[in-house]
């Protein structure tokens, strides 16, 4: 009997643990997802639907995971695919751009409408932070900066909103919430 209750504690998996494997899974799949590119411009930057796993991560469990495993796929990105020219490219383009999706954390509960706000929101900040980077790559010019990022910017916040409209409207994200 003693053994049966000594293995029955050895199988349970803590709640730290099922955080710290499920913020890894969505970080894998924004990462997979990014390299899956709808369409890219020759001079970098391309539309993907790799902010959705974030902005589900920062939703269900909050925007300081949000923004841990955001930080993470930046880092990643830098690592695998990026290309850095100066020190504001390496912090704006990757890191804190990703981590402009732990916004929606703030998102209240099963609401639809605040959820595609905060979205949009998110993405907001996240072009605001690559058009300052492409306002200190291209020495001030704001013009330049402006027509390079919104090009795939806001095509890629409109399929994110219907991604993420599609996933709330389902309610699968609140079933993953329910699932803690």
């Amino acid at each position: 009997m003693f053994w049966r209750k000594k293995l029955k504690n050895s199988l349970k998996i803590s709640s730290k643990t099922r955080l710290i494997v499920t913020c890894a899974f969505f970080v894998a799949m924004a990462f997979v997802l990014s390299l899956m590119k709808i369409f890219a411009m020759p001079m970098g930057g391309s539309v993907t639907l790799a902010s959705v796993p974030l902005i589900i991560v920062s939703i269900v469990h909050g925007p300081f995971y949000g923004l841990a495993c955001a930080a993470v796929l930046g880092i990643l990105k830098i690592f695998t695919s990026g290309h850095i020219i100066g020190w504001s490219q390496a912090v704006l383009d990757y890191p804190l751009a990703y981590a402009a999706f732990a916004i929606a954390g703030f998102c209240p509960r099963k609401s639809i409408v605040a959820t595609i706000f905060i979205t949009m929101a998110a993405f907001l900040v996240k072009t605001a932070l690559h058009v300052f980077s492409g306002y200190l790559f291209f020495s001030g010019n704001l013009n330049a900066s402006l027509a390079y990022n919104l090009y795939y910017s806001v095509p890629e916040m409109a399929l994110c909103c219907v991604a993420v409209y599609a996933i709330v409207k389902n309610g699968a994200i609140f079933k993953i919430d329910a699932g803690r």
